[in-house]
C-alpha cells in the first residue's frame, strides 16, 4: 500500500517548483524585453530669459541620488510609455553608454544628480551614444503635475551640486 502523505507532499512540492520556476522565467523574459520609449516632454517653444534659467538652482535643494525618489510627476517622465520600467539608470548602474546595443533592456540615460526644492526640481544625467552628452532638465512641480521649464546641455560631469549650479549661473549650460 502506498502511503498517501509522502505522495501528496511530493506533488505539492513539484507544483510549487513549477509555479516558482515559471514565475522566475516570466520575470526574466520581461526584464530582457527591449526598453520602451520615455514619454515626450514638451518644453516651451520660446526660450526663457537667461536670468531665469541661471537663477533656477538658487536656494537650498534636497539632492536625489535614486531615480525612484524623484517627485512622482517627474518620475513619470522618466518611465517607459505603457510600462513601469525606468528609462534612466541610477548612478553607477549599467546603461547604454555607446551606440553598440548589447542589451536593449538597458536605458540610454544615467542619472548624475537630481534635486528638489519646493516647486522646483532638476534632473541632470548623461546620455549614451556616439555623441555622449550631459543633459539638464528644469521643472516646476506640484503634487500631481510637472511643467517643463528648461532643457539644455552642460559640459560634463560636475564634481558636486555647487559646480553644476555654477555652470548654469555662468552660462556654461545652454539650450539647443
Amino acid at each position: 500500500m502506498i502511503c498517501r502523505k509522502p505522495a501528496l507532499i511530493a506533488v505539492v512540492c513539484l507544483g510549487l517548483f513549477v509555479v516558482v520556476g515559471g514565475s522566475i522565467a516570466y520575470l526574466r523574459k520581461i526584464k530582457s524585453l527591449p526598453l520602451g520609449e520615455a514619454p515626450s516632454i514638451e518644453y516651451p517653444s520660446e526660450k526663457i530669459a537667461e536670468t531665469a534659467s541661471r537663477q533656477f538652482l538658487e536656494g537650498s535643494f534636497t539632492l536625489i541620488h535614486d531615480v525612484r525618489n524623484l517627485p512622482p510627476p517627474v518620475l513619470q517622465g522618466f518611465t517607459e510609455v505603457g510600462g513601469s520600467r525606468l528609462v534612466i539608470a541610477n548612478p553607477g548602474e549599467d546603461f547604454r553608454a555607446t551606440d553598440v546595443i548589447y542589451d536593449s533592456s538597458l536605458p540610454r540615460k544615467r542619472l548624475i544628480l537630481a534635486g528638489a526644492s519646493g516647486e522646483k526640481c532638476f534632473v541632470y544625467y548623461e546620455e549614451g551614444g556616439i555623441g555622449h552628452s550631459y543633459i539638464l532638465h528644469l521643472f516646476r512641480v506640484n503634487s500631481d503635475s510637472m511643467k517643463p521649464v528648461w532643457k539644455g546641455s552642460c559640459p560634463g560631469r560636475p564634481a558636486n551640486f555647487e559646480q553644476l549650479r555654477s555652470w548654469l549661473e555662468n552660462g556654461r549650460c545652454s539650450q539647443p
